[in-house]
C-alpha cells in the first residue's frame, strides 16, 4: 500500500514537473502579428506597433496584461483602437486593430482638436481640413457671458469630457444614420441657453446649422435626445405638408425648434416643434 503511495506521488511530481517546464518554455511569447480589421488613411508598420505595445518575447502568456499592451498601442498611436489582443495557443498573439475616424471638431486657442466618436484626441490641427463636424466651444448664454463646454486642452490619445456631444452621436445612431450620413448633414454644433418656460430654469440646447443652411435648436438636450433628433427628421422631410399656408421662403428660411413636453400630460418621449423666422415665432 506504501508503494503504491509513493509510486503515485512520483507520477503526480512528474505531472507537475512537466506543467510547469510547459509553461516556462512552451507557452511562451514567440510570434506577435497585427490584423487590421479596416482600411486605414495612415501608414502603419506592424514592427512598430509591436514594438509599442511592450509586449516582451519569451515571457509567459498566462502572465501578461493584455490591457496594458492595448493602452501603450493606443497611446503611442492615438488614430488606433485595440480591438482586441487574441492569444493562439501555445505562443502567438494577434494584435487586431482598427483605424478611428475623425467626427468633431472642437475649436481651441492652437486650431481645432480633432476628435472620434468617443470623444479621443486624434490629433491637434490648425486647420480644418479633414472631415469633422465643427464644434464650437464657446456657449450662447442668455446673459451673453463667456462660458466654455469643455477648456478644450488636451493631448492626442487624451479623452474629453463632453457627455452631450457622445449622446448626441449615440442618438444619431439610433435614429439610423451613419457617421457618413451625419458628415454629410451637419457643418456645425454650438451649445445654447434657454430659458425653461414651465420651471423658469436655464436649459442646455444643441444648435445644429446644417450644410442646407438651415438651423436646427434642439432645446433641453440633456433629455430624450433620441426623440428630438428623430422628430426634427420626420419634420425636415415633411414640413411643407405641416406647413401648408406658409410661402416657401419661410418655410426654407425658418429655424426648426424642438422641444420636450415638460410640465403636461404628454408622454416623456413625446416632442414637439415650432418654427422661427426673422427672430419671430411662426404660427402654423
Amino acid at each position: 500500500m506504501k508503494k503504491s503511495w509513493i509510486i503515485a506521488l512520483s507520477v503526480v511530481g512528474v505531472v507537475i514537473v512537466t506543467i510547469i517546464i510547459l509553461c516556462f518554455t512552451l507557452f511562451t511569447v514567440q510570434n506577435v502579428n497585427v490584423q487590421f480589421w479596416t482600411s486605414t488613411q495612415h501608414e502603419y508598420e506592424d514592427e512598430k506597433i509591436i514594438s509599442a505595445s511592450n509586449i516582451q518575447m519569451g515571457k509567459n502568456i498566462f502572465f501578461l496584461d493584455k490591457q496594458n499592451f492595448a493602452d501603450n498601442i493606443e497611446r503611442e498611436y492615438p488614430y488606433l483602437q485595440v480591438i482586441n489582443i487574441e492569444i493562439s495557443f501555445p505562443s502567438s498573439f494577434t494584435i487586431h486593430v482598427r483605424e478611428r475616424q475623425s467626427f468633431y471638431a472642437v475649436k481651441n486657442d492652437e486650431g481645432y482638436l480633432i476628435l472620434d466618436d468617443y470623444l479621443k484626441v486624434l490629433e491637434q490641427s490648425q486647420e480644418l481640413s479633414i472631415p469633422a463636424i465643427f464644434v464650437e466651444s464657446k456657449i450662447e448664454t442668455l446673459d451673453g457671458s463667456e462660458k466654455y463646454i469643455t477648456d478644450a486642452q488636451g493631448n492626442a490619445g487624451d479623452f474629453l469630457q463632453i457627455d452631450l456631444l457622445k449622446e448626441f452621436y449615440d442618438a444619431l445612431l439610433v435614429n439610423g444614420l451613419t457617421r457618413s450620413d451625419c458628415l454629410a448633414m451637419i457643418k456645425q454644433i454650438t451649445f445654447f441657453e434657454s430659458e425653461n418656460e414651465v420651471f423658469g430654469n436655464t436649459e442646455l440646447g444643441l444648435k445644429l446649422t446644417l450644410y442646407s443652411g438651415r438651423e436646427v435648436y434642439l432645446h433641453n438636450a440633456n433629455v430624450i435626445l433620441e426623440y428630438k433628433l428623430a422628430k426634427f427628421f420626420a419634420v425636415e422631410k415633411a414640413l411643407p405638408s405641416l406647413a401648408p399656408d406658409l410661402s416657401d421662403e419661410v418655410i426654407n428660411q425658418s429655424e426648426i425648434h424642438i422641444n420636450n413636453f415638460i410640465g403636461s400630460d404628454y408622454p416623456e418621449e413625446d416632442c414637439y416643434f415650432y418654427l422661427v423666422y426673422e427672430g419671430e415665432r411662426v404660427t402654423l
